[in-house]
Formats: C-alpha cells, sequence, structure tokens
C-alpha cells in the first residue's frame, strides 16, 4: 500500500495541473506537489484540512462548488472562470471533478484537477480581437468599395451630362444660320407684304425666331470653354443671359423669377463663364426643389461692411434637410434620384467663388424655402 502511495504520489507530482482528492466532508486526502505549490503550503500540511479552507480561504464551501455538485450527481462537473490566486495574480482556471464511487454506488471521493488556462484564454481572447478587427476592416473595404462603385457611376454620369452639353452646343451652333435666315426672309417679307393681315403673322414669325436665335446664342455663350481669363463684366448681364438661357423651363414648371437688381454695382473683375456656371446651377437647384412651382427672387446688393458684392438667390421650395446641410458642399453627394444629379453641381459653385476670393454661404429653413449668399470682393471689380 506504502509502494502504491508513493507510485501514485511520484506520478501525479510530474503532472503540472493541480490535483487534489477531497472525501465527502471536503477534506483533502491526497494533493499533488502542483497544488501544494499553487496554495503555498506544504503538501503535508494540507491533508486532512478541508480544501476550501487551504485552497480557497474560505469557512464554508465555494458558491457554485463543482465538487458538491459531483458529490450531489455522482457525475464529472467543470466550470471555467477567473480565480485570484494567493500571490494576487488573476488566473483563468479550468476546473474538473470527477467523482469515485464505492462498492454500494456512493460518491466517497472526487479527484479535483485545476488547469491554469490563462496563456490560452489571452491568446483566444487576442484571436477573437484580430477577428473582429478584421471584420470590421472587411466591412470598411466593403463599404469604401459600394462608394468606390457610386462614384464611378457618378463620374459616368457627368461625362454622359458633359457630352449632352457638347451635343446641345452643337445643336445650337447648327441651328443659328438656318434661324438667321429665316429672321432675313421674314424681314423681306415685311417689306413687300401690304396685306396687315399677314404682315401681322410674318412679324410673329419673325419674333419667335429672334426668342429662338436669343437662346441658341446664350447655350453658344455658357458652353463656350472657359480658359479661366478674367474680364469686366456686368454681374447682371451675366444673370439675364442665364435666365434667358432656362426661361423654357421655369414656364414648364411654373415657376416665377423676381429680380432686385443694385444698378450702382461696379463691374466685376471675373471668369464670366464660371460664374454663370454658377448662377444656372443655383436656378436649377431652386427648380428642382419646387416641382409644384414656386417664386424665386435674385437680388444683388452691395455689402459696405465687408467691401463684397452679394448675390441672393431664394427660393420657396422644399429646403434642405437638416441632416443633410453639412454634406451640400461634398462632390458626389445628391438627393435627387439617379440619373437626375451628379452631385457636382454646389461643389463645383464652391470651388468658383473660393477661387475668386469669396465665399458662397446658405440660410435654411426646412420646408420653407433655402437661400445661398454669394459674396465676390469689391477688391476684385473694376
Amino acid at each position: 500500500m506504502e509502494v502504491s502511495e508513493r507510485f501514485l504520489q511520484t506520478a501525479l507530482d510530474g503532472i503540472h495541473d493541480c490535483i487534489n482528492i477531497v472525501d465527502r466532508n471536503f477534506r483533502i486526502v491526497f494533493v499533488n506537489e502542483a497544488a501544494s505549490k499553487r496554495a503555498g503550503k506544504n503538501w503535508r500540511s494540507l491533508l486532512g484540512n478541508t480544501c476550501y479552507a487551504q485552497l480557497w480561504g474560505k469557512s464554508a464551501p465555494c458558491e457554485n462548488c463543482v465538487t458538491r455538485k459531483a458529490f450531489e450527481t455522482g457525475k464529472p462537473q467543470q466550470i471555467i472562470k477567473w480565480e485570484i490566486s494567493n500571490d494576487g495574480k488573476k488566473h483563468f482556471m479550468e476546473h474538473f471533478v470527477f467523482p469515485i464511487m464505492e462498492k454500494e454506488g456512493m460518491v466517497e471521493y472526487t479527484v479535483e484537477i485545476f488547469r491554469d488556462i490563462t496563456e490560452r484564454k489571452l491568446l483566444e481572447d487576442e484571436r477573437e480581437q484580430q477577428r473582429l478587427e478584421l471584420g470590421k476592416r472587411i466591412r470598411e473595404l466593403r463599404h469604401a468599395y459600394e462608394e468606390l462603385k457610386s462614384v464611378q457611376n457618378q463620374l459616368l454620369q457627368a461625362e454622359k451630362m458633359a457630352s449632352i452639353g457638347l451635343l446641345a452646343s452643337s445643336l445650337a451652333h447648327e441651328l443659328d444660320t438656318p434661324l438667321a435666315t429665316i429672321s432675313g426672309y421674314c424681314e423681306l417679307l415685311a417689306e413687300e407684304i401690304g396685306d396687315d393681315h399677314l404682315l401681322e403673322r410674318v412679324k410673329t414669325i419673325s419674333e419667335q425666331v429672334i426668342k429662338c436665335q436669343k437662346a441658341t446664342r446664350s447655350l453658344l455663350d455658357f458652353s463656350r470653354k472657359s480658359n479661366g481669363e478674367r474680364k469686366v463684366c456686368n454681374i447682371h448681364h451675366l444673370i439675364n443671359s442665364i435666365l434667358s438661357l432656362v426661361e423654357h423651363r421655369l414656364i414648364i414648371h411654373k415657376i416665377k423669377v423676381n429680380t432686385l437688381f443694385d444698378n450702382h454695382l461696379p463691374l466685376l473683375f471675373i471668369d464670366g463663364n464660371q460664374i454663370q456656371q454658377v448662377i444656372l446651377n443655383l436656378v436649377n437647384n431652386a427648380v428642382d426643389a419646387m416641382p409644384q412651382g414656386g417664386d424665386i427672387c435674385i437680388e444683388t446688393r452691395m455689402n459696405r461692411e465687408t467691401k463684397s458684392v452679394e448675390l441672393i438667390f431664394e427660393d420657396n421650395g422644399a429646403g434642405i434637410p437638416y441632416e443633410n446641410r453639412k454634406y451640400i458642399f461634398s462632390p458626389f453627394f445628391t438627393t435627387k434620384d439617379p440619373g437626375k444629379g451628379t452631385g457636382l453641381g454646389l461643389s463645383i459653385c464652391k470651388n468658383i467663388i473660393t477661387a475668386h476670393g469669396g465665399k458662397i454661404t446658405f440660410e435654411n429653413r426646412n420646408g420653407s424655402g433655402t437661400k445661398f449668399v454669394i459674396s465676390l470682393p469689391a477688391s476684385e471689380a473694376s
């Protein structure tokens, strides 16, 4: 028997896991070297004493004690939890309990095995963190990819719109000559016709042709490629030119334009073509914001305090939702339906005005319209 105990002691002392055997009263009847070292006591002093007192420093069995469950159920038990050792360090312990039955089938002893799996736990946590981080990066990449696809689609749409603009410019150029011919023949007919009724009809034709010429020439002026050269321009002429260009669209959408011009404004030293692009974008945005019709007010004034010329564009449309206000000048941001906007309009406007040393701001009254204010420094005026 002594040989068997010595053999068992030697064999279990070679195991790094903490192993001890307790009876039904939780008294330790066997303990290996790893368990005694973890308790910080000589293994002989542990024998005959309760496990909860010697190993855990408690006066009663531990809460949720798996050893007690093993005695009660006669089945192996397991629990994994964080524990504080005698040296004050935190360990993640895996606790196994195996029952030893007597002849009558009652549990006489239980074998407790404590395995320190702190390193494994930390490694698993690290891997889990890496997995979560990888998942986050994958989601970010997927989101970036979707944004890239959206930008590509918007660029294609912008290119398509540019092609349509080029086509419209070519068409306007082709129409200008026959319209001039028609207008000339109308003048000749007016000189030869003596019938007042027929003369009135010829004059009506001539007036409509002149309107068409005015529209096509405004389109040609606007579509002319800007070379970035700045010239002395009358801002009111630029505004009226754009209004003439979009006159038909304004009529179709039942939109009335009110102008309030300060006739004492100085001429501005600007790139007229670029400023017209800004004006056109703001007018078109106002039209889009009023699908049921409405009013646009365009005002010019001199701000004496800031020494700048101001252009105010105000509509009574739906306004800009609060959550979109900080994005309206961002490239490719648009709330319009697919195919109806590239999201570049206001971004281009801001870049043009900034390049002229000015600024563009907006005031929003959600549900009752939008107001854009463009300021161009008077120092740029001639």
